[in-house]
Order: C-alpha cells, then sequence, then structure tokens
C-alpha cells in the first residue's frame, strides 16, 4: 500500500470512499486529514468494517487459506488484461503492456504473466477484458514480486490489490457473493 494515503480513496479527487458498499460515504474534512489522506486509513472505520465484511463472506464461503503466506485461495484462470505503470497519485502514466494475462486471480491479488519486467513496489493500474470487463473489473495494484518465466521471454509478477472495487469485481467472477 501506498504509505501516504488510503487505497481505497477516491479517484479523481470526487471525495467518496470506495470500501463501502450499499451506500455512499462522503467523509468530513476532518476524517479526511486524519484518515484518507495518510497512512493511518487502516484504522478508519469505514476501512476496519469493510475489510471485516470481506473476511466473513471468504470465511462463510471457503475462500479463506488456512496458514500459509496468502490470505485468500488462488484460483487459476486465464484473462488477458493491460497494465499501466500508475505515478505516486495513482493516475495511469504510461502503459507497460497490452497483452498480459491472468495466470491464478485471488481476493487478494493476482498472477500475471507480462512482455515486461515490472520493477517491486510500482503501483499499476489493471484492466481487464472478457466478462470481468463488462463486470466493471479494473484498478490498481501493488507489485510484490516479479521474476522471468523459465524458457521464455515472458515474466511472472505478483500483484497485491490497492482496490476494493477491484477485489469485488473479482469475487464475483470466482462466484463469491459479496457483502
Amino acid at each position: 500500500m501506498d504509505n501516504t494515503k488510503c487505497p481505497y480513496w477516491s479517484k479523481n479527487n470526487s471525495k467518496e470512499c470506495r470500501m463501502t458498499k450499499g451506500g455512499l460515504y462522503i467523509p468530513m474534512p476532518e476524517h479526511i486529514a486524519m484518515f484518507c489522506a495518510t497512512a493511518r486509513c487502516t484504522q478508519c472505520h469505514q476501512y476496519i468494517r469493510g475489510t471485516e465484511l470481506l473476511q466473513e463472506a471468504a470465511k462463510k464461503y471457503g475462500f479463506i487459506v488456512d496458514g500459509g503466506r496468502r490470505r485468500y485461495w488462488r484460483v487459476a484462470d486465464r484473462v488477458p488484461l493491460r497494465v499501466f505503470v500508475c505515478d505516486k497519485e495513482r493516475n495511469n502514466q504510461e502503459i507497460l503492456d497490452d497483452r498480459a494475462v491472468t495466470v491464478d486471480l485471488g481476493l487478494g491479488g493476482l498472477r500475471i504473466e507480462s512482455h515486461k519486467k515490472i520493477s517491486r513496489n510500482t503501483f499499476v493500474s489493471l484492466e481487464f477484458a472478457s466478462e470481468l470487463a463488462q463486470a466493471g473489473a479494473s484498478g490498481l495494484g501493488e507489485v510484490k514480486w516479479c521474476e522471468a518465466k523459465d524458457g521464455s521471454s515472458l515474466f511472472e509478477a505478483g500483484i497485491a490489490f490497492s482496490d476494493f472495487g477491484l477485489t469485488e469485481a473479482i469475487g464475483v467472477h470466482l462466484g463469491l457473493p459479496m457483502m
């Protein structure tokens, strides 16, 4: 997560929280200064409740991993997508790969095959093709690792989601009834 602001804080300065489900939450300026625009975002009541609801739904439907380094199960699924590098404000800066494809998907992130190496800790914007695009699946993630794929010119990268809307769209795609 970018240590300067909440990953669910509005895009395009619309001043709304994307963590909210079933309504609209527009925080007061004091709340924004205290949580949304700072690294203290994980202490926000909206952030905490949204995370709790996701955990409850994931546990109920068997998407939680018991032990290991991952929090959620991964499902093998090859979905075409485009990957953009983002600037510090998380705006698309340039297209990195318009022929990337997912290897596996989970509620917390995904693994992709890319034609380009992506530096660790880079924020990227993901735009999906196919039925995920119809569901509005696009969002932000942070590259956690990237390695050359054996025997090819491709790279594999692990990306952690930084966008609750993306988590929700992947959950629906995987058959998880979201909050």
